[in-house]
């Protein structure tokens, strides 16, 4: 017996067909087509200096997080109605740098503009703006940071201390300077403020300033720093920073990685994938794509590196988004069943440090 589809499903399938063909062909408004698009929630997260000065380049950064991927587009940051600078996203940061004109605590918003797999949102974050120390004196002075040197990358692993240090000069005479001096940052990757132990304030001894700051833990990406000279009260000296249009004082904290290595079910004799993922902990990315060294994984057994998996380039795969991303990977055919032991082995970059991971893998016969 022919049993005959009820009318309304028939229907429903017909136009549900239609719209397919429909959207395929470019037809169909933009509205209908995008309507099944789920778009995350985005949460940006602004950061600011704690401080800084006015007519000085002032870095504003932010960052966004969410799901469904890394978050593409741009950032504005705002002071009111007053639009400061704008960056575009990558690998979901950005940072322009800003200027103000009078002192005063400043509330600086961020607003993402989304993209079409990410909301809107925005974040705020407060500055203390002052006008440059003056100090009062006769003297001019001149502050120079010597270490962190001036446009090379100084570095310290992660957890560890170094010292940052400056001098102090005046413009006329041969007077020596007393006094103290800070050293603050006037970029950091944030979010949030920086950590305490990457400042420090120390007194001038015969015009030079040292004193220690210690990186975090877990690494930090890189820091810029500005010397602040504060002279001793009634002195004949002015005040004066180290700023310098163009000039860079940078700090890089090498981050610890964790990698990770996975492979599907082995058989004798056939060709297995095996994948390394790197990772920086605390952030799933690498700082490769600011590295002049390589990111390279080498697969090995007991030491001795598999054929073909020595120093594979680790590959972003962040866009479009996946999961694992900063991956490396091989191909390894064994030859025997029972279990062997791989280990993958990340080299480290200019800002991210060596790690491995090790996987027995079960070889069936």
């Amino acid at each position: 017996m022919r049993l005959n589809r009820p009318l309304g499903v028939a229907k429903v399938a017909s136009v549900t067909a239609l719209a397919g063909a429909a959207c395929a062909m470019g037809i169909l408004p933009a509205s209908a087509a995008s309507a099944s698009v789920t778009r995350h929630a985005t949460t940006t997260v602004v950061s600011v200096p704690k401080t800084g000065y006015t007519h000085t380049n002032i870095t504003l950064s932010a960052t966004e997080k969410g799901t469904g991927g890394n978050p593409t587009g741009t950032v504005t940051f705002w002071l009111g109605t007053r639009k400061l600078c704008h960056g575009s996203l990558y690998r979901r940061a950005t940072s322009c740098k800003a200027q103000f004109t009078n002192p005063g605590t400043k509330t600086i918003t961020g607003k993402y503009s989304g993209n079409a797999m990410h909301k809107p949102s925005s974040g705020t974050a407060t500055i203390k703006i002052s006008n440059k120390p003056s100090g009062g004196g006769s003297i001019g002075t001149t502050t120079t940071v010597t270490n962190p040197s001036a446009d090379v990358y100084s570095y310290v692993h992660a957890g560890g201390s170094t010292n940052v240090t400056a001098t102090v000069a005046p413009t006329s005479g041969n007077s020596v300077p007393t006094g103290t001096v800070a050293f603050t940052l006037v970029d950091y990757p944030g979010p949030g403020a920086p950590p305490a132990s990457l400042e420090c304030t120390t007194t001038l001894a015969a015009g030079k300033a040292s004193c220690q700051v210690t990186a975090p833990p877990n690494g930090y990406g890189f820091v810029l720093y500005e010397a602040i000279y504060t002279p001793t009260a009634g002195s004949e000296w002015t005040g004066s920073n180290s700023l310098q249009p163009g000039v860079d004082h940078k700090l890089v904290t090498w981050d610890i990685t964790k990698t990770t290595l996975t492979s599907p079910a082995a058989t004798e004799n056939e060709a297995v994938t095996l994948t390394a993922d790197v990772t920086d902990q605390g952030a799933d990315s690498l700082a490769s794509a600011f590295s002049a060294t390589p990111d390279l994984v080498t697969f090995s057994i007991g030491g001795v590196a598999i054929p073909g998996c020595a120093n594979i380039a680790v590959t972003d795969t962040e866009l479009p988004p996946v999961d694992p991303d900063n991956i490396a990977t091989c191909s390894y055919t064994p030859t025997a069943s029972g279990t062997v032991t791989i280990t993958a082995s990340y080299s480290g970059d200019d800002y991210a440090l060596p790690s491995s991971g090790t996987e027995t893998l079960t070889v069936n016969p």
